[in-house]
């Protein structure tokens, strides 16, 4: 499978699996749907690492109480500095802005 690995929107339509394609890059920006349906969004360097620490309950507070959890969306970036603005922007967004981004509709920056 062919991955455009300059979109802001590679998680889209892709699994966890195809995350390989995307392990040179820098940074990731996620989404992790809560067992209560809820979405958490973070970045990490090592994002399949950083999902098993957040299903080990000890990823962070939030979704410590809402396990398990799975990753439904994750963007690549090139550095940690413009990984965390994209996290700050999508912490912004209604949960249905978010749940727009996991199911892939582009009208969301």
């Amino acid at each position: 499978m062919e991955i455009d690995v300059e979109s802001r929107q590679l998680g889209v339509g892709y699994s966890i699996f195809d995350l390989s394609a995307f392990l040179e890059e820098r940074a990731f920006v996620y989404l992790l749907r809560c067992n209560d349906n809820s979405l958490y969004c973070g970045w990490s360097f090592d994002i399949i690492k950083r999902l098993k620490v957040h299903n080990s309950g000890k990823g962070a507070k939030y979704t410590g109480a809402r396990l398990p959890v799975e990753l439904v969306y994750f963007e690549v970036y090139k550095d940690k500095t413009d990984a965390m603005k994209r996290e700050y922007e999508i912490k912004q967004l209604t949960k249905k802005q978010k749940e727009r981004l996991v199911n892939g509709i582009k009208d969301i920056i």
